[in-house]
């Protein structure tokens, strides 16, 4: 009787198949289900048991549900009894077309790769960016998404961060340097210069203590006496503001203290010239 009911045959366009092939058909899909249900089980217990990161577990079970559905839809094919040969051989040509079509969106796939499995950037990393300071919200595997010191959600292509110069300012040091330039003019007290520069910037309640702020002389400029302030923060994301603080504590300084911020001078000197056919 079983055998019977295995035998018979249903037709779809066509083709014939067996309830055998229908029944293999429903338990390779059953299969290839129940093999994703368990790996998304098994990274969850994982992340119990060892923190993993949340992009790196997206990345493991999208690769490996990918491979999942690939091979149960080639069991499928088999199954049914199609020639994967002539398959391959008719869709040769599309994937070669496609492939040349899609070399950015596998370029990004594979920037992809590389940050999540190599660690070099994780979610919550403050980046800067060709100089624009980002904070790294998600990471798949096409791109990135960060947001701004503004507020502004921006996806950026894995390759663009993947493959350019990018300072992470999170991983590292437990604090970042921030430099301030300011010119004084000649003939200040630089003595006087350096100490008040020391105490603004130490004044700041989000600068570290270690290392110990500084104050560089860094040139004769050709309108001022140059020099730079050095110091450490914790908070990169506050960088900006910190930066501004300062300038409006050196600012009040000075002009508590006469001393002179200088702005560019050009001296034109004028000569008067005489015909001497002029009498």
């Amino acid at each position: 009787m079983i055998n019977d009911f295995l035998t018979k045959s249903i037709q779809f366009g066509t083709r014939v198949l067996t309830m055998e092939q229908v029944l293999e058909v429903i338990f390779a899909l059953m299969l290839g289900q129940g093999i994703i249900y368990a790996v998304r089980w098994g990274l969850r217990r994982a992340k119990k048991v060892k923190p993993l990161d949340e992009g790196r577990r997206f990345l493991i079970f999208r690769l490996l549900r990918t491979v999942v559905y690939v091979i149960t839809f080639f069991i499928v094919i088999e199954i049914l009894g199609f020639n994967l040969t002539v398959i391959w051989a008719g869709s040769a040509a599309l994937l070669v077309g496609v492939g040349i079509g899609l070399q950015g969106f596998f370029n990004d796939v594979i920037s992809g790769f590389v940050l999540l499995f190599e660690g070099g950037i994780r979610v919550g990393d403050e980046l800067e960016v060709e100089g624009v300071l980002v904070k790294v919200k998600n990471i798949a595997l096409r791109a990135t998404s960060v947001e701004t010191v503004s507020g502004d959600l921006v996806v950026m292509p894995n390759s663009k961060i993947a493959g350019n110069s990018v300072r992470n300012l999170t991983q590292g040091l437990s604090s970042t340097r921030i430099s301030i330039g300011v010119g004084v003019a000649y003939g200040s007290d630089i003595e006087l210069v350096s100490k008040l520069l020391l105490h603004v910037a130490r004044s700041q309640k989000e600068i570290v203590l270690k290392p110990i702020p500084q104050v560089i002389f860094s040139d004769f400029g050709e309108s001022s006496l140059d020099f730079e302030v050095r110091a450490w923060i914790k908070s990169p994301w506050e960088r900006r503001r910190i930066e501004s603080d300062i300038r409006f504590g050196i600012d009040k300084a000075f002009r508590k203290n006469n001393i002179t911020i200088p702005f560019p001078q050009r001296d034109v000197h004028l000569h008067k010239f005489m015909d001497p056919n002029i009498s």
